[in-house]
Parts: structure tokens; C-alpha cells; sequence
């Protein structure tokens, strides 16, 4: 396989939302039964998952962005503050109906890694794809198992992938990872 397609497949198959969707499913199903837990799932696959990936795609239609990948720093502010609207959205609803701490806790997570995010991209462009893999990692291993963090080998081919592709340098792919694990360790341990 060609090295651009083959980074263009990682950077697509690990980006946040597919990461989001695998985390709500195994923190839904571990700490809810029934139709709780499928419940719980997919208001974190809906409002995490899919309509941050459907906003973005709405802007670019528009005309607000560039492209949905995001890549000029100066238009990511708005659109990340949106998708903490929808991660806030979730969290709402979490809350209303009693949901376990854990899932509190990872839409805190991506609510807080989004909206800091948000804050650096005024000034540098930071990896949310890394952030977007890294947190998640670490959640599953503070709060399902430490065995989950052989996933943080992702990081591997997803930040090659994002170098690559000319969408991220080192310092950012590494600040992304860095900074997603250090806010999900602080959130986690406050809440679970």
C-alpha cells in the first residue's frame, strides 16, 4: 500500500469520533444493564460520536471551514467550541438520568481536552487527533482495566500518519497526546 493512502487510512480509521464511539460502548456496558446501558451508549455515540463529525461537515458546506479535517488553526476555535456545546449536551442528559460516574467522567473528558484544545488552537495548532486517541486510552485504563493501555500503541501509527500528511508537526502530535492524558488523569481521578 502506498505510504499517503496508508496514512490517510489511519488518520481517517483513528480519528476522535470513531475512538469516542468504541469508549462509550465499553464504559456504557460496564457500568449500566439493559437498556440503560444502551441508552447511555448512544447519547455517547450521537452527541460524542456523530454530530461533531456532522457539524464539521455542515461548516465545510457552508462555507465556515476549509475542509472538515480542520487544518488551518485560525478555524478551529468555533467549530470546537460547537462540539463542546454538544459534549455539554451530553453531559446534561448524563446527568438527568443518573448516569454512572464513569460516563460522567469521559464526557468531562472530552469537554474539557475539546474546549482547552480550543483555547491553544488561538495561538498553535495542537493534534486533537492524538488528543482524540490519548484520553480516551487513558480513561478505559484508569477506569476499565490498565490492560487497556496497549492501545496507547496507536499513538504510534496515528501520530506518523498525521506527520506525514503534512497536518501536524512532532511538537504538536506529541503536546495533543500530552495534554489529553495529563486533563483525562486529573478529570477521572476527581469524579471516579
Amino acid at each position: 500500500m502506498e505510504k499517503k493512502k496508508l496514512a490517510e487510512t489511519f488518520s481517517l480509521v483513528l480519528q476522535p469520533s470513531a475512538i469516542a464511539v468504541l469508549l462509550y460502548l465499553v464504559v456504557s456496558f460496564s457500568f449500566a444493564r439493559g437498556w440503560r446501558a444502551w441508552f447511555f451508549f448512544l447519547i455517547g455515540l450521537l452527541f460524542v460520536g456523530i454530530f461533531p463529525i456532522l457539524l464539521v461537515i455542515f461548516l465545510t458546506k457552508k462555507g465556515k471551514v476549509s475542509d472538515p479535517d480542520l487544518p488551518n488553526r485560525e478555524e478551529r476555535f468555533f467549530p470546537y467550541l460547537m462540539i463542546c456545546g454538544l459534549y455539554l449536551l451530553a453531559l446534561v442528559i448524563f446527568l438527568l438520568t443518573s448516569a454512572p460516574l464513569p460516563l460522567v467522567a469521559i464526557t468531562c473528558c472530552y469537554l474539557g481536552v475539546t474546549f482547552v484544545g480550543a483555547i491553544v488552537s488561538l495561538f498553535w495548532k495542537i493534534s486533537l487527533h492524538l488528543a482524540g486517541v490519548a484520553g480516551p486510552v487513558t480513561a478505559m485504563a484508569m477506569i476499565i482495566s490498565p490492560y487497556w493501555a496497549f492501545l496507547y500503541l496507536l499513538l504510534l501509527p496515528l501520530g506518523w500518519a498525521r506527520i506525514y500528511l503534512a497536518k501536524h508537526d512532532l511538537y504538536q502530535v506529541v503536546a495533543g497526546s500530552v495534554m489529553s492524558i495529563v486533563i483525562t488523569f486529573i478529570i477521572v481521578s476527581s469524579i471516579v
